[in-house]
């Protein structure tokens, strides 16, 4: 998920991120550039890419983790996909196996992955930083009926912002006044299990 909370930790963490307007710019990153918002020259916006993963168990129940925004308390919880920031040098397979082994510890053969077939461009705020973040969503599938979340892989905030995990049905999805990450997550992911996506 997030791993650094601030511009500053960020570009700690991506040493090659590209910082607009500083008097000392470093090379771009493919993966993810540091630059300030045009918005709010005091926010500043991380750029990067992201995998995220739509995990089924063999009864065809999807992953979600419950999370929050321990800096936004009005933000409430949502239930999103997990997933997260593909890292330097990564492939988004590499990064969909670590991703999801520090969320839940469950460790999977890239193998199983699909090809990413949902791509999304998203902009929001989280923990002071505005996140441009350009997404690839893959599909994992598990031989077994809900496997065992493990929380003591999650690192950084993940430990304070991801709050739970559960194993959905689609229409316990699409039946839940819970808010999800997309929202539009209860008709997108039929389309995307059926390749429409």
């Amino acid at each position: 998920r997030f791993h650094h909370l601030q511009a500053p930790a960020a570009a700690a963490r991506y040493p090659n991120a590209l910082v607009v307007g500083a008097k000392s710019a470093q090379s771009r990153n493919p993966h993810v550039s540091l630059t300030m918002s045009t918005d709010d020259p005091d926010l500043p916006t991380i750029r990067r890419n992201v995998v995220r993963l739509v995990a089924l168990d063999i009864d065809e129940r999807v992953l979600l983790l419950h999370v929050q925004d321990l800096g936004n308390p009005q933000f409430g919880t949502a239930w999103e996909l997990p997933g997260g920031g593909i890292e330097p040098g990564e492939t988004y397979a590499q990064a969909a196996v670590r991703e999801l082994y520090e969320e839940t510890g469950l460790d999977i053969d890239p193998v199983r992955l699909s090809a990413p077939s949902w791509r999304r461009e998203v902009a929001y705020v989280y923990r002071g930083t505005r996140w441009l973040q350009h997404e690839v969503i893959a599909a994992v599938r598990f031989d077994d009926a809900e496997p065992r979340i493990q929380e003591s892989h999650r690192l950084d905030i993940e430990k304070d912002d991801v709050l739970n995990a559960r194993w959905w049905t689609l229409q316990q999805i699409a039946a839940s006044s819970d808010r999800c990450y997309p929202r539009s997550l209860a008709v997108m992911l039929p389309r995307f299990l059926r390749g429409e996506a």
